[in-house]
């Protein structure tokens, strides 16, 4: 008898969650996988580069396609590890060191329309003449300086170069310099938020553009003397370099932009071609013939030693701590960076962008303090201001750092305002470029009250306290009298303490310190002529200067060493892989309460932040 047939079971399709979950674990899958060959490919491409040899004739090139950063880019997934963003004391450095190298024949440089701040291309431009004053050319290439945007800053860049080339149909736009201010109370008017702050020191604007419609007078005076100042240091500049007299130049920006063929005529370029006869032109010169160009960043000069660069860093610095019988080490520079804005704590697992975390900075300081080999530190600061308590951290542990004998040179970027001057008052000495930003010695603080808002939507909020002032920093209701005169009172005694370091880091009285301070932003060429800055330069120049501060004899080999050290290739895909920042951050309770501590527009207490406008 034949057996009955079992019935089948009906397919069931799996639920929606468990659908999701399966997709989630092999997308995964996959990007780990992608990450991994990734970086395999890349500790291949970089053994290659440092085993590759460099011809006997060398023409350098640059692409700048990108905006160059400070301090060590974070890794993650966004940004692969085959080439990170380039910093800028690496192109400084090669540069230098291709100047002492008889095989480099010239630079050409090619400008993809990349946007520096004003500071920066000081300091680019004094590298390029540097390099220019060996004995070597070099020559640059735009594709537009500015095109149909602000080009005044990327031609001040390019008139430091032999030979200015320009696309055709490419554009020259020198119209000037301009700061563009915000001013957000109508809005916050129309959506029920009312602002209530308050600063110390007449010029001090940052809140300004929450408060008010439009700037005060104290404000437009010094923004006015702000561009005015920019405006001279590349006018000067572009004319000099450019043999144009002043005057015709100015006749030039007022009625700028220029095409190619009005550049080429007005003499703002010396040729309009392609970049392919740029790069022709240049081999010419160099009479290279079969040699690649070699990019900047691969270049590799005679003296750099290929094992102590391949080296992990945890590594090389257990070398450095094992001394050698019978042999003095090396002294170096420390060079300490602090980038952003200033806040005290860094973020566990990656999840926010802390700016320059007090509690990391610190960290830095003990760790150059512990290396006997460190004769001087340099502190290169790049920052608006941010938190006052955040940055007297970083200024005490300045201080303790010099207690100890070793000197500090303060290195000023693009900015150093405000809560970074601050902490520059721990320095012995303060280098910044003639169009560094900083000074702004005021405070400012308040809160957004939204009880406005709440009504408009029908939230109504009931406050349960106890303690006349509970709810004082409460975003759910305004101060009252007594609460604003005290909170105003507290920003009146950080604004002392301020003036205070002040007087002690400059020497200053307190007339002195009062004069120059009221919150007044300054560039670096008024800040040094106001005893606010010591000497004008670069990076390059700061090292110098602790050099001299360390008494190291100038025919003593020095080494410049970065705390902490950069991580490697190998270190960075590990740091992606435990600190959670390949896919999905791991946002803790502790990470989301410091930012919205950290936050100048949350926090009611007072901020050391420069003035908000944007310069181009």
């Amino acid at each position: 008898m034949a057996e009955a047939a079992k019935p089948q079971k009906e397919y069931k399709r799996p639920g929606f969650f468990r659908r999701w979950l399966t997709r989630f674990f092999v997308f995964v899958g996959v990007m780990t996988t992608f990450s991994i060959v990734m970086t395999a490919i890349s500790i291949a491409e970089l053994e290659g580069e440092i085993n590759a040899p460099m011809p006997d004739k060398i023409l350098l090139t640059y692409d700048f396609t990108e905006n160059l950063v400070e301090d060590e880019a974070k890794p993650s997934l966004s940004q692969p590890l085959l080439k990170p963003p380039a910093r800028f004391r690496d192109i400084l450095v090669a540069l230098q060191e291709a100047g002492k190298d008889a095989r480099v024949k010239g630079f050409v440089a090619h400008l993809e329309g990349t946007r520096f701040n004003i500071a920066q291309v000081q300091e680019l431009r004094d590298a390029v003449i540097a390099f220019r004053k060996t004995g070597r050319f070099a020559y640059i290439y735009g594709d537009s300086f500015g095109g149909f945007s602000p080009g005044m800053a990327d031609y001040y860049l390019a008139c430091a170069f032999d030979q200015i080339w320009l696309q055709p149909v490419g554009l020259v736009g020198i119209s000037g310099v301009a700061a563009e201010i915000p001013f957000f109370r109508g809005v916050l008017d129309k959506v029920g938020i009312l602002p209530q702050f308050s600063h110390k020191g007449i010029y001090k604007s940052a809140s300004e553009s929450l408060t008010e419609t439009a700037p005060s007078q104290p404000n437009r005076e010094a923004t006015e003397a702000l561009v005015n100042d920019l405006f001279d240091q590349l006018a000067k500049g572009i004319a000099a370099d450019r043999r144009i007299p002043e005057a015709d130049l100015l006749k030039m920006v007022n009625n700028g932009p220029y095409n190619d063929r009005e550049a080429l005529s007005l003499k703002l370029v010396d040729r309009v071609d392609s970049y392919e006869a740029l790069l022709d032109e240049a081999k010419k010169k160099s009479t290279i013939t079969t040699e690649k160009p070699v990019d900047l960043l691969d270049y590799a000069p005679p003296s750099k030693a290929k094992g102590d660069d391949a080296m992990p860093s945890f590594l090389k610095k257990y070398a450095k701590e094992t001394p050698v019988p019978g042999v003095k080490p090396k002294r170096k520079i420390a060079l300490i960076y602090g980038v952003g804005e200033i806040v005290p704590y860094k973020a566990s697992h990656g999840t926010f962008d802390r700016g320059m975390a007090a509690e990391k900075v610190v960290e830095a300081f003990r760790e150059a303090q512990k290396d006997k080999s460190v004769a001087a530190i340099v502190f290169r600061i790049d920052s608006p201001g941010g938190s006052p308590q955040a940055s007297e951290t970083v200024r005490r542990a300045m201080m303790d750092t010099r207690k100890t004998g070793i000197p500090i040179v303060m290195s000023m970027a693009g900015a150093a305002a405000s809560g970074g001057y601050w902490i520059a008052t721990g320095a012995d000495k303060i280098v910044a470029e003639p169009a560094t930003i900083t000074g702004s010695i005021g405070v400012f603080g308040g809160k957004m009250v939204i009880a406005p808002l709440w009504e408009k939507l029908g939230v109504n909020w009931v406050g349960i306290q106890k303690g006349d002032r509970a709810r004082m920093w409460s975003a759910n209701t305004p101060f009252s009298e007594a609460e604003y005169a005290k909170f105003d009172a507290l920003l009146g005694d950080t604004y002392e303490s301020f003036l205070q370091r002040v007087m002690e880091g400059r020497k200053m009285t307190h007339d002195q310190a009062s004069a120059i301070a009221e919150g007044r932003v300054w560039t670096g060429r008024e800040a040094k002529a106001r005893g606010l800055v010591d000497e004008l330069g670069g990076l390059d120049a700061a090292i110098e200067l602790a050099k001299k501060q360390a008494k190291i004899d100038a025919k003593e080999e020095t080494s410049v060493q970065e705390f902490p050290e950069p991580q490697s290739v190998v270190e960075k895909f590990i740091t992606m892989m435990t600190e959670g920042s390949l896919f999905v951050p791991d946002i803790s309770a502790a990470d989301v309460l410091r930012e919205l501590e950290s936050s100048s527009l949350a926090s009611p207490r007072g901020m050391l932040i420069g003035p908000v406008l944007r310069v181009h």
